[in-house]
């Protein structure tokens, strides 16, 4: 693949199930073990072993194009991790070779141009997938011990122990609804979205996955995981359509994605954050080009987010459960740099979002974040620690002579349709309106 002036340089990811038929790695060759627990010998990568206990825990033969469907969403997760975005011609935008033998390749080819476009809108990178036959098949559902309950739900919903689908599950319930909840199962997450699923008002099922991707590369790995919302869907998408060969009906189950309508779009808030450096991980646009990949196979699941226009301080008004939410709200998190001390910073894009939304509701705020976070005033005057909370203050001082609509499709599509672009123009008016009224109130605006 040419680029004006330059040749670009092409990583290739082999993939396979038998560490016997991978092939031996190079400086741009890199066999990936799939659903292995470790890499088999220097210079290769596995990913999914505990993927493969979890689906095995569902208790019930698996979806078999559902499970295409996770194998090539593993492949990804393998490329993202893998392939440092610093080897990329241009230091951000990699090009990725992706070659995955699946059980049913035929199948699978009117979809991969699709594929192929949901991943360069969601990473910015350029993806080339190739499927080959002979991948592993459904795995044998186990039978003893810890087993994922699916008798008794209906629907199944992204679970991530944040505020958005900690509210999603409530109002399910409140409607009586039965979701099975999904959920990455990442160290110190996975407490939190036990704590919160525990104190539900009725016991439902969790279904938790861990990819592991484990590199035997000897050099640096991505950690940013743009493309981690394919995995979380595909997950979802899993479950939802072993779910639909348990129904006597042929009816699509439901696959629900609760992201407040501002994070779904995440325009950028500078022009710096333009493009994928703001994550499209609930993107109206991209959950689009899923549904396509899923409707494009035949996979019974139906992706809709109910919140899409909705603000997160709407949410935690218009939430049916209010009781229970005055509990779970603040033991919920939103911080985006959860993952590095396991505490919620408060200063980060999503921390301020959730703090303004607690103002929005008029509801105390009691959730313990860290101390160099906590008072903003100190954070603004901290050259270091400021960089969210200013591109924050400057998105609210525009807001008034802001043109929404040009704001917002930077992040990605709007659609066609008048009604229901200017629906999500208002949401994202709306949601900037709540986070500066709160920074007002800091005295930041």
């Amino acid at each position: 693949m040419e680029r004006v002036g330059e040749v670009s340089r092409v990583t290739d990811l082999i993939f396979n199930h038998d560490a016997d038929l991978l092939p031996p790695p190079s400086d741009r060759t890199i066999p990936v073990l799939m659903y292995g627990v470790r890499p088999p010998s220097p210079g290769t990568c596995s990913i999914g072993g505990p993927v493969r206990a979890a689906v095995r825990r569902l208790g019930a033969p698996v979806h078999r194009t559902g499970f295409d469907l996770l194998t090539i969403a593993m492949a990804v997760t393998a490329a993202d991790t893998f392939v440092d975005k610093a080897t990329a011609d241009d230091g951000w935008a990699r090009d990725l070779h992706l070659t995955i033998p699946i059980a049913d390749p035929e199948l699978w080819q009117r979809a991969v141009p699709l594929l192929e476009k949901a991943l360069h809108f969601l990473s910015g990178d350029i993806w080339s997938i190739t499927l080959l036959p002979d991948g592993p098949r459904q795995l044998k559902p186990q039978n003893r011990g810890h087993i994922t309950v699916m008798a008794g739900h209906d629907c199944v919903s992204l679970f991530s122990g944040g505020m958005d689908s900690g509210i999603g599950a409530l109002d399910l319930l409140a409607n009586g609804r039965r979701p099975l909840l999904i959920s990455h199962s990442y160290r110190g997450d996975s407490e939190k979205q036990i704590f919160v699923r525990d104190h539900l008002p009725v016991k439902v099922s969790r279904f938790a996955a861990l990819a592991h991707p484990v590199s035997h590369l000897g050099r640096p790995t991505d950690v940013q995981m743009r493309t981690r919302s394919f995995n979380f869907l595909a997950y979802g998408a899993l479950v939802g359509a072993t779910l639909a060969q348990l129904r006597v009906t042929s009816t699509p189950v439901e696959l629900f994605v609760p992201e407040n309508g501002l994070i779904a779009l995440n325009p950028p808030m500078t022009p710096r954050r333009i493009g994928a450096l703001s994550t499209r991980t609930t993107h109206p646009h991209f959950l689009g080009l899923f549904q396509q990949i899923l409707d494009a196979v035949g996979l019974p699941v139906r992706v809709t987010n109910p919140y899409s226009l909705k603000t997160k301080g709407e949410m935690l008004v218009e939430c049916i459960d209010q009781e229970n939410l005055n509990i779970l709200a603040v033991e919920t998190v939103s911080c985006g740099k959860w993952k590095r001390s396991h505490q919620q910073c408060g200063k980060c894009v999503p921390c301020i979002i959730r703090r303004a939304s607690f103002h929005a509701a008029g509801m105390p705020d009691t959730t313990k974040y860290h101390a160099k976070g906590k008072d903003l005033k100190a954070v603004i005057r901290d050259a270091k620690a400021r960089d969210d909370l200013m591109a924050m203050i400057l998105a609210a001082r525009r807001l008034p002579v802001e043109n929404v609509a040009k704001w917002a499709s930077h992040a990605g599509p709007l659609p066609l349709q008048r009604q229901a672009r200017d629906q999500l123009l208002g949401v994202a008016r709306r949601g900037m309106e709540e986070v500066k009224r709160y920074l007002e109130t800091q005295g930041l605006v």
